[in-house]
């Protein structure tokens, strides 16, 4: 594969992104901070989110006001690389567009549903309006799913939702709209892969996002049959349309009588023999876990613009969930050690 000079700008500016992440050393202190006011005076000071902290004050800030302006860091650093041009690392930056589109609608849909839609507020850099499918701004004002579905009615997202609205007083099914979502999502990254990148880079990105759907389906199915009683047909179509465990097998996984036999089953898949076996107490930990890790080593070794561009987007993600647990934490007076179980590091 030749590489593009916009690459290897991208492959350079990811790297150094990721050496100013929080380092072990600052996870341990702002574990020992008491209040959210402490932890955001540290973001603020003491690391790379400073710029995106600039003009809060963090003696009156508010829990969800430090989340977001933790999230907009996000996007900042997108815009970053995205300066260097829109389709570098094999276009994959179309993928960061409608992964961003998606949790607006997403977060959207849920105001809407919760009678508060004039609440929505999420900041994103200039870098994803101009690039966005639809007005995202619009959707501040959005009070009626009518309303919802105009805003969106010139992209992609319209057909997609549409068979979702809802009839008479009846409320939005997010679980439906998130899956069919998520399969859009998934389809544009399939044909990212096949049609743009070759060879190892193919094959690498390729088992990375099977096996993450893989994990994430049989985590919705352990979820669901735990917490719900729901029909096999209703829980089939939850799960995402990718992935190497075809509607067969995870219709036997379903079938299964309790999850204590349908964990057996999964540790017997290949997959399952390296996930499920590790001790994580939490099941629905796995996903994330592989993602991290597999992430974190191809943002130190791999030699692919696209590779190193898709670690660099989940490790950042991972690090924001991170604070963001800290910070809930803190709120909510929890223990430090407590807290540091939830981390991912």
């Amino acid at each position: 594969m030749i590489l593009s000079y916009a690459s290897n700008a991208v492959l350079s500016k990811a790297r150094a992104l990721y050496g100013k992440r929080i380092s072990e050393k600052a996870y341990s202190e702002l574990l020992a901070c008491r209040e959210v006011a402490d932890i955001a005076s540290y973001l603020k000071r003491k690391t790379s989110y400073d710029k995106v902290l600039l003009e809060i004050n963090e003696n009156s800030v508010r829990r969800s006001k430090l989340e977001e302006r933790l999230r907009l860091k996000l996007f900042v650093d997108f815009e970053s690389l995205g300066r260097y041009d829109l389709w570098v690392g094999e276009h994959f930056f179309e993928y960061i567009i409608a992964r961003a589109e998606i949790e607006q609608i997403m977060h959207s849909l849920m105001l809407l549903s919760a009678g508060e839609s004039g609440e929505y507020i999420h900041s994103m850099p200039g870098f994803f309006y101009r690039h966005s499918k639809f007005d995202i701004r619009a959707l501040e004002h959005v009070k009626t799913f009518d309303e919802f579905m105009k805003i969106i009615k010139k992209s992609p997202y319209h057909k997609i939702i549409l068979p979702f609205k809802p009839i008479n007083d009846q409320q939005v099914n997010l679980t439906a709209v998130e899956t069919a979502l998520y399969n859009y999502l998934y389809d544009i990254v399939f044909n990212i892969i096949n049609r743009y990148i070759k060879g190892r880079a193919r094959r690498k990105l390729t088992e990375f996002f099977e096996m993450y759907i893989d994990l994430t389906n049989l985590v919705r199915i352990v979820r669901m049959k735990k917490f719900y009683n729901l029909s096999e047909e209703y829980m089939i179509s939850g799960l995402i349309n990718h992935g190497t465990l075809g509607e067969g097998k995870l219709r036997e996984f379903i079938k299964c009588e309790n999850n204590k036999q349908m964990m057996a089953d999964m540790k017997n898949t290949k997959m399952g023999r390296k996930w499920f076996s590790r001790g994580l107490d939490v099941i629905d930990k796995v996903p994330i876990n592989m993602r991290f890790n597999w992430c974190r080593h191809n943002i130190r070794f791999s030699v692919s613009p696209p590779v190193v561009l898709i670690s660099y987007i989940f490790l950042k993600e991972v690090e924001i969930l991170n604070l963001t647990n800290i910070i809930e934490g803190v709120k909510y007076n929890l223990p430090a050690e407590e807290i540091k179980k939830m981390l991912i590091v």
